[in-house]
């Protein structure tokens, strides 16, 4: 028979107290380890939006005083736009300063822009004000990459480095076409349909090195880039067993840090592009935008359908996606490194994204619409 203990009220009472102060006791050592900070919210703020063509009209008078100081401000703040066969500048309050039509193609950069035809020789290039800067003095296709310029030469296998008189600095002749180009700071990468990736100085034209992605049956290089720094660069190649590739520029030569083969395949063109910082790349494929963590080598993939056609990124590093498919195109937003925060979309015939100053500009036909960025 079990005994039963008898026990005064103040024994009972101490008990309790013990008992409770035990369960206080876990509960705070609970909160603080478990306690996380809160991850900041992002926030849309619709600011206005403007109708590039109902304000042609006024941009032509103020182009006309463009040579004014106040002017020259707010060309100075301004931000490229192209929708459709018209290009132009804006301002972040909505202003429109300047409006190009153009009957075939048109190239245009924060402080540069050009209009050229099918077989254009002798090509002007302007400053965002309007005002000629030099010609191109040669037959291509101009490309424009910050404030560097090139030149793809007819043929599709050799391109040109434009200096700022319009004169060839270097170039690059080819047999096999162009498939994929990058430029920033840290150097030139060149994709080619045989397979071959170049790595050019971007002063002199002088290769730093060769790369051969490999490992596919068709080698064909489909997207390529190159980090600020010229530290990494990555690669989507091939045909039958596509794969991604990250490699790592060390003592003169790339060595791959990281591939993968792909589930899905496609034949077209793919974008690939640094976070500021190069922590992150960010790559199109068939099944949607691959990211990668640099350091740590973490893959992931966000499915998006369609095209992707452009990448930009803000202060706080949040990636802001644009895709089309079909007549419908779609902004997808990813904060670092990998997480999805939603999307919205809309249908138009041409549209285009860029982030600036803590705000996300959409074009969507002819209309161009503020939206603010807030990180609570």
């Amino acid at each position: 028979m079990k005994k039963v203990e008898n026990r005064t009220p103040d024994q009972e009472k101490k008990r309790r107290k013990i008992f409770y102060s035990l369960i206080v006791a876990a509960c705070v050592i609970y909160v603080f380890a478990s306690a996380q900070p809160l991850s900041q919210e992002i926030h849309f703020v619709p600011a206005w939006t403007i109708d590039v063509d109902k304000n042609s009209r006024n941009e032509r008078i103020l182009e006309r005083l463009s040579q004014e100081d106040g002017a020259a401000k707010l060309f100075e703040e301004s931000i490229p736009y192209k929708l459709g066969q018209t290009a132009g500048y804006f301002t972040k309050n909505g202003t429109v300063l300047s409006y190009k039509s153009f009957p075939y193609k048109a190239t245009i950069s924060q402080n540069l822009y050009t209009l050229y035809g099918t077989h254009s020789s002798n090509i002007s290039v302007f400053d965002r004000m309007g005002s000629e800067l030099f010609k191109i003095k040669q037959t291509g296709f101009p490309y424009f990459s910050g404030d560097d310029i090139f030149l793809f030469l007819p043929g599709g296998a050799s391109f040109a480095k434009i200096d700022s008189n319009g004169d060839e600095s270097w170039r690059y002749e080819g047999s096999s076409p162009i498939t994929a180009f990058s430029s920033s700071k840290g150097g030139v990468l060149v994709g080619f349909a045989d397979g071959n990736l170049i790595a050019f100085n971007g002063e002199d034209g002088s290769i730093l090195y060769n790369f051969v992605p490999g490992g596919s049956e068709y080698p064909v290089v489909l997207g390529a880039g190159i980090s600020a720094t010229g530290k990494y660069i990555a690669t989507v190649s091939g045909q039958e067993k596509q794969r991604f590739i990250l490699a790592k520029r060390e003592s003169g030569r790339a060595d791959v840090v990281f591939h993968k083969y792909l589930d899905e395949e496609t034949s077209r063109q793919l974008l690939i592009k640094f976070s500021r910082d190069e922590g992150s790349v960010y790559y199109s494929y068939a099944g949607g935008l691959g990211i990668l963590n640099c350091k740590t080598l973490q893959d992931s993939w966000i499915s998006i359908e369609g095209e992707i056609l452009s990448i930009q990124e803000d202060e706080e590093g949040t990636a802001f996606i644009l895709s089309r498919n079909g007549g419908t195109y779609s902004v997808s937003v990813v904060e670092p490194f990998d997480e999805y925060s939603g999307s919205f979309s809309f249908d138009a015939s041409h549209a285009f994204i860029e982030v600036k100053d803590g705000s996300l500009f959409v074009g969507h036909d002819t209309k161009i619409s503020r939206i603010d960025i807030q990180h609570k």
